[in-house]
C-alpha cells in the first residue's frame, strides 16, 4: 500500500531519511517509485503556503537515484536534444499548413519564442493538440510583433480592451500568411480567457490543491479544423491554465 504523508519542515526528520528538494522529476519519480516498491512510507514536505517543497525518502533510496541519476545524465540529455528537435520540426511543419505564406523569419521567432522550453508558454503545453498550439503562438506573435498591443498595455489598458481592440489587425495578418479559416478565436476566445484568468487569480493557492473538475481552467481554442472531433477531446484539450496562455499571448 502506498503511503504518502504530508509534514511541514519543522516535522522532525524520520530516522534514515533524507530530503529531496523539488524541481528535478528525474529524481522525484525514480525516488517516490523506489520508495513505494520498498513498502516505505513518502513524506510530502509542505511549507507555510501549504506548497510542496520536496520530499523525505530512505536514504538508501535517495543515495541510489542520485547515483542513477549521475550514470544516466549523459544518455538522457542527448535523448532530450533528439525529442525536443523532433517537437520542433512537427510544430514547424504545422506552421506551414495553417500559415503557408508566413515569412521565413516569424517562422522563426513563432518556434523559437513560443515552443522555448521550459518557459510554461503555449507552445509548450501537453494538454492541447499541436495545431492549437501553433495557432495560438502564431496570434501571439503578430499580437506583440504586429499590433499595438503592448503599447495599449503600457497606457493603462487591461489585456482583454488590448486584445479587442488589436484583433482586426491580427486578422489582416494572418490572412496575408495564408490562414485558411474566418479568425473566430475574436470575442468569444478574448472572453474566455477573461474568464479563465479570473478563476485562477490566486495561482499559487490554486495549484497547491488537488484539482477537481470545477477547479480546472477551461481556454478552449477554435480552430475550425478541430470542430468535428472537439466532444472527444473536451478533457484533454480543454483543461488549459490561463497562466500558460498569458506567458505567451
Amino acid at each position: 500500500m502506498r503511503r504518502e504523508i504530508e509534514v511541514t519542515s519543522r516535522t522532525p526528520m524520520p530516522k534514515a531519511y533524507g530530503f529531496l528538494p523539488k524541481g528535478d522529476r528525474y529524481k522525484t519519480l525514480h525516488c517516490r517509485k523506489l520508495t513505494h516498491e520498498n513498502g516505505r512510507p513518502l513524506y510530502i514536505v509542505l511549507n507555510d503556503k501549504k506548497q510542496t517543497t520536496g520530499i523525505r525518502i530512505p536514504l538508501n533510496v535517495l543515495h541510489k537515484v542520485h547515483d542513477q541519476a549521475k550514470d544516466t545524465l549523459s544518455t538522457r540529455r542527448a535523448a532530450t536534444v533528439q525529442r525536443d528537435a523532433a517537437d520542433i520540426a512537427k510544430a514547424a511543419a504545422e506552421v506551414d499548413v495553417q500559415f503557408p505564406k508566413i515569412p521565413a523569419a516569424a517562422k522563426e521567432t513563432v518556434l523559437r519564442h513560443g515552443f522555448k522550453k521550459n518557459s510554461g508558454r503555449v507552445g509548450r503545453t501537453s494538454s492541447i493538440p499541436l495545431s492549437r498550439k501553433v495557432l495560438l503562438a502564431v496570434l501571439a506573435h503578430v499580437r506583440h510583433m504586429h499590433t499595438e498591443y503592448d503599447t495599449l498595455l503600457k497606457k493603462g489598458k487591461s489585456r482583454d480592451v488590448a486584445r479587442k481592440t488589436t484583433r482586426k489587425n491580427i486578422e489582416v495578418v494572418v490572412k496575408k500568411w495564408g490562414y485558411p479559416k474566418g479568425m473566430v478565436f475574436g470575442f468569444r476566445y478574448d472572453e474566455r480567457m477573461a474568464i479563465a484568468r479570473k478563476r485562477s487569480a490566486d495561482t499559487d493557492t490554486f495549484a497547491s490543491r488537488p484539482q477537481t473538475p470545477t477547479q480546472r481552467v477551461h481556454g478552449r481554442e477554435i480552430d475550425d479544423r478541430h470542430s468535428n472531433d472537439a466532444q472527444s477531446k473536451h478533457s484533454c484539450a480543454d483543461n488549459v491554465s490561463s497562466t500558460a496562455y498569458d506567458k505567451d499571448l
